[in-house]
């Protein structure tokens, strides 16, 4: 069974130099904006190509966040607020970031708080997780590693868009431009994205083994309801933007449904209930015809379809038999994603070191779009097969 994906663009970011100037008094505070400078430009850079190693990306994304946590937190021994957890680093307004986002092309946010950082950083590497997955998926031959590979970065992603969505509300002013990425239906849309291709695998993976057909029926019916639920999160932005990433919802949607309505199918027949067996190929076929009705790209479409070579003398139902959505069981969970802890290089005496008598005064402003625009990121290509496909999106229904 085959995978493929449609995937939006990682998000533009401004440089940052880190250059505090008197705020750093030794040497070891110098080093440290150094070494985000440069972690931080190696950690884009990875973004940029789906095919880069998932163990090199990591450890270049955990390193950074690390390394950049004194900015978010307070380091010592008072660094516990009253309520258990961290308080904010002397250091959280310092600098001023900027950032795209992946569906606004040329709309850029400013905002002087670290967390905006750190936010926009997981959202790259969740976006770019996704990327990955689909890089793998899109081999001409996929083994169980490359599965699980897949099925892992899918969930850790959904994982992270649920972490960005519960933290991010601490952001001043972080959902005033309607879709952003920092609006609420957005985070949604592609946490429940992740969640729904996550499954995909799953579905792919039951249907290899052989398992029964009505688990496989349901799991695949679940997984068209989570396409379903984040295309609707999509349904009231503007749809000279968003149509594109609403179609390949929709299509999964439908194709999903009619997985679900012929392993239902399969598992009528298996019981003799040949009625209830044609009345939900039937259907299958016709949410089929759906999905093609949303393309006419690719070529030599062949339906999902449980093809019965006989039909016993038994009255096919008027009303199709409803699919289970409520199962439970075989569907994906997202990996909880944990802000690392501070690298070894921040201590009490480093902390201390930063000294905010010699800084200008923060923009403590909220979060505003910028009279500036950020010029799109040039991505490598991610083909939905080794061979580089002879349609432009690398799909066809087969």
């Amino acid at each position: 069974m085959a995978h493929w994906f449609h995937r939006n663009p990682i998000k533009p970011t401004e440089f940052a130099k880190f250059e505090l100037g008197g705020v750093l008094t030794t040497d070891k505070c110098s080093k440290i904006c150094a070494e985000l400078r440069m972690r931080r430009q190696r950690l884009l850079e990875f973004y940029t190509n789906a095919g880069n190693s998932l163990a090199e990306v990591d450890q270049a994304f955990v390193e950074y966040l690390r390394l950049f946590a004194g900015f978010l937190v307070e380091i010592g021994a008072d660094q516990i607020d009253s309520a258990g957890g961290n308080k904010n680093s002397k250091l959280l307004p310092l600098m001023r970031f900027k950032w795209g986002h992946s569906m606004l092309s040329g709309t850029a946010s400013e905002l002087s708080d670290g967390w905006f950082e750190a936010y926009n950083q997981i959202y790259c590497m969740a976006i770019w997780l996704m990327k990955h997955a689909a890089w793998v998926a899109g081999k001409d031959e996929v083994f169980e590693r490359e599965a699980k590979e897949c099925l892992n970065c899918l969930k850790r992603a959904a994982g992270m868009f649920e972490y960005i969505k519960k933290e991010s509300i601490r952001l001043s002013g972080a959902t005033d431009i309607e879709g952003s990425d920092f609006d609420g239906k957005i985070i949604e849309a592609y946490m429940l994205q992740a969640t729904a291709e996550a499954q995909e695998v799953i579905v792919g993976r039951a249907i290899e083994m052989k398992h029964d057909a009505a688990l496989v029926s349901a799991i695949a019916a679940n997984t068209a309801t989570v396409f379903m639920k984040a295309d609707m999160l999509l349904s009231s932005f503007n749809e000279d933007i968003f149509s594109r990433w609403r179609r390949y919802l929709e299509l999964k949607h439908h194709i999903y449904q009619a997985y679900a309505y012929c392993y239902l199918g399969e598992s009528f027949l298996a019981q003799d209930k040949c009625g209830d067996a044609v009345r939900c190929c039937t259907e299958g076929v016709a949410e089929y015809k759906i999905a093609c009705d949303f393309t006419t790209k690719y070529a030599n479409a062949s339906g999902p379809v449980v093809i019965l070579k006989f039909v016993l003398f038994q009255r096919v139902p008027d009303e199709c038999p409803k699919l289970d959505t409520e199962t439970n069981y075989g569907l994906a969970k997202s990996d909880t994603f944990v802000y690392p802890s501070p690298s070894e290089d921040w201590n009490p005496s480093v902390y201390a070191a930063f000294d905010l008598s010699k800084a200008n005064m923060p923009d403590f402003s909220k979060m505003k779009q910028s009279k500036g625009k950020l010029d799109p990121v040039k991505e490598e290509k991610v083909y939905q097969s080794e061979k580089d496909p002879n349609n432009s999106s690398g799909c066809v229904i087969a």
